[in-house]
């Protein structure tokens, strides 16, 4: 990341003047045998308890915390949640098998019906994070929902192909909220009902803007079938608001927080040979995109040239080591290297040539759009584009007046650093950030591209039943967006999760999973 209070979502949003707040708990020379909570911090307070309007990463860690999804993330691809079985009949037709166990924290059963009413709330909603996840796991059609309460079925049918629905619904944002949440939207939101949680923990306490507590269901048995997961669940996870990695470090060096989440170099200071763990994850995906939508009067509209010479004015490597102290990962295409069906074509890519660069960029005049405190790694790019012989205007609004000029008013800006979210591991919603419709149109493309054969491509990857197959499409869609240069791949931002002795985090396929923290002492 590139500020000292950092933003990751599927929407990215920024909650200012958050407190400092103290560990909750916890002895710095406790082992983690003598107790049965685990301390950690959050970078800001969850702005909505709600799992269908989460967006930033509170947001979501709340989310996976309180609510469970059909399917998760395991160590070798999809394991169940909710669901213990399930078959594709075809891309557009999917049916899940629930286990006959699980419950709401009030004790509800969580059939079938349950589930079918909890996404059908989610696909009513008029608000675009509940829009991100429809989509993110239905696809663009609408989908429609089945359930057999006396078979135990879920039956999913979507009007237009989505072969990617099975992962699509193993993300946060699809987590089920029983019946005592629906009917109080407003108490959800609020985390003040607790029969509305059919994950592991409810929210027990929360002291706004500085802290909230989770506590272990009783009759919870429902997790995951992880073969890596050793050890115990706690009992209670204390969660303390702390933007400071110095900080955190510091309380983790000490015995005051059992666990942290790092950006940066203060990672380092923790090794293995002193009992510390420490899991790797993809967050965001940084990228340079360049707007091409017709009158516009952006620079880069019909002029790959252009669009080339900025490439090579640009070094990812010094991008990185403004902006991340170097920890960043090298990235070959619209996200993570890590992503199933990522296309890993270094050739594909411009290489870093200022001298080539200035013959194309002398005079010219790029209005550069980012997002407010994201120094030193903006200067960094505008730096590098006047020193080819360009000048540029930086615009740097807050989040949202950010992702709002991107997605909707192209008249106002050239090129842009667009930060993608690298957490969900479905390559499509980041192909369809370059072609395909634009957002006033209904679709995800902020680059108003014209790319007919990607477009093409994406649709069949969309449509295929084979994962070859559907590779092979993903990776001929990436293909052309890099060949066209719509968008230049810069970092991906690896973040770290650091665990003190006898405690322990985990990743399953790229995704950090709250829900697994251990007590191993």
């Amino acid at each position: 990341m590139f500020r000292k209070n950092p933003i990751t979502g599927v929407a990215l949003v920024a909650l200012a003047g958050m407190a400092v707040a103290g560990c909750a708990g916890g002895s710095p020379d406790a082992p983690a045998s003598e107790t049965d909570s685990i301390n950690l911090e959050l970078w800001y307070a969850p702005a909505t308890f709600n799992p269908a309007l989460a967006t930033a990463t509170s947001d979501l860690q709340d989310a996976r915390l309180g609510f469970d999804t059909l399917t998760r993330a395991g160590e070798d691809g999809l394991v169940g949640g909710l669901a213990v079985e399930w078959e594709a009949a075809s891309p557009s037709d999917y049916t899940f098998a629930l286990r006959d166990d699980a419950t709401c924290a009030d004790g509800t059963p969580i059939t079938p019906s349950i589930v079918a009413d909890s996404f059908e709330y989610l696909v009513g909603l008029d608000d675009a994070a509940a829009v991100t996840w429809k989509n993110q796991a239905f696809g663009s059609g609408e989908p429609t929902f089945a359930a057999d309460d006396g078979a135990g079925t879920l039956r999913i049918t979507v009007s237009e192909p989505y072969s990617q629905l099975l992962a699509g619904v193993s993300q946060p944002g699809l987590g089920v909220i029983c019946p005592a949440g629906l009917d109080d939207p407003e108490g959800l939101a609020e985390g003040s009902v607790e029969g509305a949680f059919s994950g592991p923990y409810v929210l027990s306490d929360q002291q706004p803007g500085t802290s909230v507590t989770y506590t272990l269901r009783d009759d919870y048995d429902a997790w995951p079938e992880w073969s890596s997961v050793d050890g115990t669940p706690a009992k209670t996870l204390n969660f303390s608001v702390q933007p400071d990695g110095n900080t955190s470090a510091n309380l983790l060096d000490s015995g005051g927080i059992d666990g942290a989440r790092f950006y940066d170099s203060n990672a380092s200071r923790f090794s293995e040979d002193d009992g510390y763990g420490t899991v790797s994850f993809a967050s965001s995906a940084y990228n340079l995109v360049f707007n091409q939508a017709p009158e516009s009067g952006s620079v880069f509209e019909g002029n790959k040239a252009l669009r080339v010479a900025v490439a090579q004015a640009i070094d990812p490597q010094g991008f990185n080591d403004a902006g991340l102290d170097g920890l960043g990962e090298t990235q070959y295409t619209v996200n993570s290297a890590g992503y199933v069906c990522a296309l890993e074509d270094p050739s594909l890519l411009q290489e870093y040539d200022p001298a080539a660069a200035s013959a194309e960029l002398e005079g010219q005049t790029i209005r550069l759009l980012l997002m407010s405190n994201w120094d030193p790694a903006a200067d960094y790019l505008a730096e590098s584009l006047r020193a080819a012989g360009a000048t540029v205007e930086v615009s740097a609004p807050d989040p949202a007046e950010w992702s709002s000029q991107m997605r909707s008013e192209p008249q106002k800006w050239d090129l842009a650093i667009a930060a993608e979210n690298a957490g969900p591991g479905l390559i499509h919603l980041s192909i369809a950030r370059y072609l395909g419709p634009t957002y006033s149109q209904g679709g995800t493309n902020v680059v108003g591209a014209d790319n007919p054969e990607g477009v093409a491509s994406l649709a069949e990857a969309m449509e295929s039943a084979d994962q070859d197959a559907q590779c092979a499409a993903f990776e001929e869609a990436q293909r052309t967006v890099l060949e066209r240069v719509d968008m230049m791949p810069l970092i991906t931002d690896t973040h770290r999760y650091v665990t003190r002795p006898g405690f322990a985090a985990h990743v399953f396929s790229g995704y950090w999973d709250p829900t697994a923290m251990r007590i191993t002492g």
